[in-house]
């Protein structure tokens, strides 16, 4: 990859809520996301989500997300269709990605839609350039590189600090591998 690839490449920082743990038995409650092109946020997409079940109260109380906030809120298909639009071309981000992936892939699965994206995980990359962190969950690797997270556990406002993050993580990552090619 040349440093003009590099530059050139867009990118869609994700995150969701949901009810639960498991894609398969539970739902998604909002997605938020934000573009990334030329290592610039560049446009947003933040949608919440009918999960056609009742929100548990701890997942209320951690995201602040409730059944009458997303009562008239279109469903899961509805929203991916729109999100998959908002993506084309890029290359998704996310923080833990197996987490958000497994809930976007399994829904569009599930509603006949194609999901065939590259992935990039910021908690993989926190992992490797920040071993001396005692966890790297989003909010203490925000801390650790001085990033904004407001609104944790809303979507739009993890996929922001996310997308912070990458930036940051892209900048160190390109003193380590790229200037060797």
């Amino acid at each position: 990859m040349t440093n003009n690839d590099r530059d050139n490449n867009r990118y869609v920082v994700v995150d969701i809520e949901t009810t639960g743990f498991s894609a398969a038995m539970h739902s998604m409650t909002e997605i938020g996301a934000v573009m990334i092109e030329n290592g610039e946020i560049v446009d947003e997409f933040c949608q919440l989500i009918n999960p056609g079940i009742p929100i548990p109260p701890g997942i209320t109380k951690l995201t602040g997300i409730t059944d009458e906030m997303v009562k008239d809120k279109p469903s899961v298909d509805v929203v991916l269709q729109c999100f998959f639009e908002f993506c084309a071309g890029c290359t998704l981000v996310a923080h833990n990605a197996s987490f958000d992936m497994g809930f976007i892939r399994f829904n569009a699965e599930k509603h006949g839609m194609e999901c065939n994206f590259n992935v990039l995980d910021t908690l993989r990359f926190a992992r490797r350039l920040f071993p001396e962190l005692t966890n790297h969950k989003l909010n203490t690797v925000a801390h650790h590189l001085n990033v904004e997270l407001i609104g944790h556990h809303r979507a739009m406002g993890d996929a922001k600090a996310t997308a912070h993050i990458f930036l940051k993580c892209m900048k160190i990552m390109e003193g380590y591998c790229f200037e060797r090619e």
